[in-house]
């Protein structure tokens, strides 16, 4: 977990910047080894669509490895049998469409809508649109995002006319794979944005890992690091600034003034006391543990007889001990896998799913809000000078969500400095413009 000031996609400038770290640089973006090959634990693929984790990996010399040529085989799987099982042949397409039926075309034709209607964030920022509230931000780029965040997928599909097939099996295996949550629960904006890696656009990664992304990036701000714990942030009563008082690895307790502070944690977990007047509501939003479990090993086929797809989604009422299963390949010895569960894995339930278990790493983390429908979505503003960027993931979790709102602080913290306020005739040009990488600014 950890807690910092971040800077991205801009250069520091006259600007002194500050990253306090409790742990190992990426927060939720860490590498997992296992069999001699190297695996992020999370936020292990990006969307095609997503300019700035694109942006990034170019200014930090990475370099992106397209997924789209990968095989394909996936499975839907009920907890007895597969109810779709597809090996990557030329006859897939056909197979879904028999399976499904037409109405997966509505899906990607409103799937594709929603991801328009977010991309418009590129070009308002990329003009210096900054947004106090996630709310604010929604309603600008498209009145519909914000109403998505206040009825469930389930409810949006169904309004929608997708049959109860492609919400029981497809969806709700892509939300558990993607969030661990079920699609009655999850805010319909969460879900087309988990959906959209499935329906829309390619995937891809960056080569060798995109754990590598916060440690170059950071490097690139030019910003100081500071490994320590943070406890409390207080607003100075007698000065436009801030006190921030953290613990070094060493146990030693010290205070320094900062005169902005962005906190880039989920609060729910980071044990930071806020002393500041007139708390926004809403900042502390439960967030749903995750555990990843990486094997070296053979699996056994789920349904005997039935050859395993490389990515096993689970369908509504599969009721299992996981929610999914990734074959990642071939490793030194055998094959390495990675499971998603809701709890810690017991030995005998290992020993029920494979054949053979060479070696084992968990990763138990709380990684994503813990979604629901009937909560506000919160401030990026918690007081003038402190913001709060992972307010942002009340509307989705993504590495990209993430950038966008690393982006809008960075913003909220500029124009708290110069008292620029945002130009009036970006939003209409903004609507029909299309941004590319080759546009990204360096600087504010």
């Amino acid at each position: 977990k950890q807690w910092y000031q971040r800077r991205v996609a801009i250069t520091a400038g006259d600007a002194d910047i500050t990253v306090l770290e409790r742990g190992p640089q990426g927060g939720r973006l860490q590498k997992v080894t296992i069999g001699s090959r190297d695996y992020d634990s999370g936020g292990s693929i990006i969307h095609s669509e997503n300019i700035y984790a694109r942006y990034l990996t170019k200014i930090a010399g990475l370099e992106e490895e397209d997924l789209s040529k990968d095989s394909g085989s996936f499975g839907l799987y009920n907890g007895k049998e597969f109810t779709l099982n597809l090996q990557g042949g030329i006859l897939d397409k056909l197979k879904i469409f028999s399976h499904f039926g037409f109405g997966l075309k509505g899906l990607v034709k409103e799937t594709e809508k929603i991801i328009q209607s977010l991309n418009r964030i590129y070009c308002l920022q990329n003009n210096k649109v900054s947004f106090k509230d996630v709310s604010a931000m929604l309603e600008t780029l498209d009145p519909l995002l914000l109403k998505l965040t206040q009825h469930s997928m389930q409810d949006v599909l169904r309004d929608a006319g997708i049959s109860d097939k492609i919400q029981d099996e497809l969806l709700t295996g892509v939300t558990h794979s993607n969030y661990n949550q079920d699609i009655d629960k999850i805010p319909a904006l969460v879900g087309y944005i988990s959906t959209a890696g499935g329906v829309v656009g390619n995937l891809w990664r960056v080569r060798r890992g995109n754990h590598q992304l916060p440690p170059k990036v950071l490097e690139k701000s030019k910003a100081k690091l500071v490994f320590a714990k943070v406890t409390k942030i207080e607003k100075n009563p007698d000065a436009d600034n801030f006190h921030v008082t953290m613990e070094t690895p060493e146990k030693a307790v010290t205070t320094e003034t900062y005169d902005s502070v962005v906190v880039a944690t989920p609060l729910a977990n980071a044990d930071i006391k806020l002393a500041v007047p007139g708390l926004p509501q809403g900042l502390k939003r439960p967030m749903q543990r995750t555990i990843a479990t990486f094997i070296n090993g053979v699996l056994k086929d789920l349904v005997p007889g039935s050859r395993n797809p490389n990515d096993i989604l689970t369908t509504r009422g599969a009721d299992g001990v996981f929610s999914s299963i990734g074959n990642k390949g071939k490793a030194d010895k055998d094959f390495n896998y990675k499971i998603f569960s809701k709890r810690n894995l017991t030995q005998d339930e290992l020993d029920d799913l494979f054949e053979k278990i060479n070696d084992v790493r968990v990763v138990d983390w709380e990684a994503y809000p813990k979604y629901s429908v009937d909560k506000d979505l919160p401030s990026f503003s918690i007081a003038d000078g402190l913001y709060y960027l992972n307010s942002i993931e009340s509307a989705g979790s993504a590495i990209e969500m993430s950038a966008i709102g690393a982006k809008n602080v960075a913003l909220l913290v500029y124009q708290h400095f110069t008292g620029a306020s945002n130009p009036k005739d970006m939003y209409t040009m903004c609507l029909k413009k299309k941004t590319r990488v080759s546009d990204m600014k360096d600087e504010l």
